[in-house]
């Protein structure tokens, strides 16, 4: 039986974070006695307690998070990601420094102490659903290495990982280098039909006959990282490299109506992306209870995209892209805590991105966009007994220049959040904000680029920023063995940007446009059991949402229920992992469609012993693809395809991993590699 969660809206301003750097204060706790399931509530955060079993049946701090089964959190260590489970982007953090993923696939369990979990971030990380520090043992000297390597035996793909670290006397160097590779064969079919200015009909059928996309990706980091006692010093520079050398689709197209016949389609797309960064960050605590944080990070890449459009009887299409795009980001931030466990804070931040693109082929031009985004805060925030809250608010303003011509939008924002511990075991929380999207070229651009002989992409200059207001509650408890997260959110996108397609008396046209405003409401509740001396973890979510679109383009809303189970099974050197994810059928708010996803099962077996571990991860063994049914009518067009996924079809992995520390008391870093290059061409295909 489907959960409505029917909640009235309640906004509360109230007060900022604690006083600290580009990230968050790391407390040392007492010795405390771990209760049943290994977690705390405080006023400011959740402590999480790691228990030697956990740390047994774990590599990296994924899998330790992973194995805990904490109730609000929704953890892959296939994929990387930490989120809450209805979707919230959850920020991470080693020994309160701020970190990326491939950090977290370094880290030892066996190096974790405790895990903070945040559920209202403040400061740099306003805004987040959440933000998990992980806090580590201390060291006086030594270090870390790690090696791991990844195959896919039937999606084709494999990720290779090394890491290594050396500390001493406050100082650490560590390097991190990265690689991975993919085959994939994802293709789509079905049905499209289209709708002219003078009524006149056209019908397309699309059959796959062949498809196949090739990628690599490396990335190198070195870092050297400072801590002292009334300071932190972290700065690395960093190469990027990401390359699709090949990716063709041919596909078999009937049409009927103002044109018929049988084509054959081929699209053929390669791309090569390179990408130096710098950071630094200093941070530096000052006397009389004040800090003050510094950061800089600047990026430069260099990017190449080509394509090629034949289909039967139609003149190719083809188009050269080159893009150089800079960006430079600059933070400064400054805490001054009073009487009575308040805290003062101001912000500064400056975003600057511009972009160079130039076409050739079928779309000759260039264009030219450059984003100066500049956000000044203040904030209060304060702890009071079982109670924490903040507030920071101000101003926000984006400078934007499209070739010649030049906007600038400015708006206000706020964040704000509240978490009350009602005693050890049980809170309640509050996280909001009000804030505004950016732009790239993607989104923001003047290009008119031909899809095929009667399909165009059209640029939009006059698109402006989504204003954002969201809010969620959540409360959590503990009882015995079991625990409870229940959570109701609230989100509404104003001047909503998605895809508009309108038709003159021979060209489709699709363009992004502001349109009227997105409301989603989604209601989450998780429940967590632990059995026979907690070797048996189960856990079950269900999700409802009701999620509509309201605007003069589009007027859709859609009740959405799913479930997700999973049990963990801790026996000897081995962990077993089985989760199940119900099918649903969502409404996709940019394109927008409505689309029908699969059942998810996946079943994880590991191995650890020692230094040494080995996991084989399957999912969805019945289905080489997962097929995403799309269904949408756009006035102009309506689409029925599906769409295949074979990197969420059938997936065996096989993963082996040596690490080992050395030195007196063992303390990684948080050497990180991004994932994803900046860059923002704006693509036909």
């Amino acid at each position: 039986m489907k959960i409505i969660a029917i909640v009235t809206f309640l906004l509360v301003l109230t007060i900022e974070t604690y006083a600290q750097t580009d990230s968050i204060l790391t407390k040392q706790l007492p010795e405390v006695v771990v209760n049943a399931a290994g977690q705390i509530e405080t006023a400011e955060k959740t402590v999480l307690l790691p228990k030697a079993l956990e740390k047994k049946h774990a590599v990296n701090a994924y899998d330790l998070l992973s194995v805990m089964h904490t109730a609000e959190l929704d953890v892959s260590a296939q994929a990387r990601s930490i989120t809450t489970h209805n979707g919230g982007e959850v920020a991470i953090c080693i020994n309160g420094m701020e970190a990326l993923p491939e950090d977290l696939a370094t880290l030892r369990a066996k190096n974790i102490r405790n895990i903070e979990y945040i559920r209202t971030p403040s400061g740099k990380y306003a805004g987040k659903a959440g933000l998990v520090n992980f806090v580590t043992v201390k060291m006086e000297y030594g270090g870390n290495v790690l090696l791991s390597a990844s195959q896919g035996l039937a999606y084709k793909q494999g990720e290779y990982l090394a890491f290594a670290d050396f500390t001493k006397k406050g100082l650490t160097l560590s390097l991190t280098a990265s690689g991975d590779w993919s085959r994939d064969h994802s293709y789509t079919e079905g049905k499209e039909d289209f709708l002219f200015a003078d009524n006149s009909r056209l019908s397309r059928d699309i059959a796959s006959e062949s498809s196949l996309r090739k990628s690599n990706n490396q990335a190198i980091r070195l870092k050297l990282a400072s801590t002292g006692n009334n300071h932190r010093f972290n700065t690395s520079v960093a190469l990027y490299r990401q390359a699709q050398p090949s990716a063709e689709s041919w596909q078999r197209m009937t049409y009927t109506g103002v044109y018929n016949g049988s084509t054959q389609r081929m699209i053929a797309t390669d791309s090569r992306n390179l990408q130096p960064t710098v950071y630094a960050n200093y941070t530096l605590w000052l006397p009389r209870s004040q800090t003050l944080s510094v950061t800089a990070k600047a990026s430069f890449g260099h990017n190449k995209y080509h394509s090629l459009y034949s289909e039967t009887a139609q003149a190719d299409l083809a188009s050269d892209v080159t893009e150089d795009n800079q960006m430079l980001q600059g933070d400064a931030r400054y805490y001054k805590t009073l009487k009575g466990n308040v805290t003062l804070s101001a912000s500064l931040t400056h975003d600057h991105n511009h972009y160079k693109d130039s076409y050739t082929g079928n779309a000759d031009g260039h264009q030219r966009l450059t984003t100066d985004v500049t956000m000044g805060l203040v904030g209060v925030n304060q702890t009071c007994g079982s109670l924490y809250y903040y507030a920071s608010a101000g101003v926000s303003n984006s400078a934007v220049k499209l070739n010649d011509t030049h906007y600038n939008y400015c708006s206000p924002v706020a964040f704000y959040g509240a978490n009350y511990a009602l005693n050890p075991k049980h809170a309640l929380s509050l996280n909001g904000l009000f804030t505004h999207t950016l732009f790239d070229p993607s989104i923001k651009n003047s290009m008119l680029l031909r899809r095929s002989f009667f399909e165009a992409v059209k640029g939009n200059p006059d698109i402006s920023p989504m204003k954002i207001l969201g809010n969620t509650l959540t409360y959590n408890g503990q009882l015995g063995k079991s625990s409870l997260s229940v959570s109701y959110g609230n989100n509404i996108y104003f001047d909503n940007i998605l895809h508009q397609y309108t038709a003159d008396g021979n060209t489709l046209y699709d363009m992004r446009i502001n349109d009227g405003k997105f409301i989603g409401n989604m209601f989450t509740a998780t429940y967590t059991y632990r059995a026979f001396a907690d070797k048996l973890r189960l856990s079950l979510t269900a999700i409802e949402e009701y999620n509509m679109l309201r605007g003069g383009v589009y007027d859709v809303s859609r009740n959405i229920f799913r479930i997700w189970a999973s049990a963990t099974w801790l026996t000897g050197d081995w962990t077993l992992q089985f989760s199940y994810h119900t099918p649903y059928t969502t409404l996709d708010i940019r394109e927008p469609y409505l689309v029908h996803r699969q059942p998810v099962y996946e079943f994880q077996a590991s191995w650890n012993h020692g230094n040494w571990a080995l996991e084989a991860f399957v999912r969805n063994p019945f289905s080489r693809y997962s097929d995403n049914h799309i269904t949408m009518d756009y006035g102009a067009m309506q689409r029925d395809i599906h769409s295949y996924s074979e990197p969420d079809g059938r997936s065996l992995n096989l993963k082996v991993t040596y690490s080992f520390g050395y030195g007196k008391k063992q303390e990684p870093c948080d050497s990180s590699i991004e994932g994803t290059i900046n860059s923002a061409i704006l693509k036909t295909y």
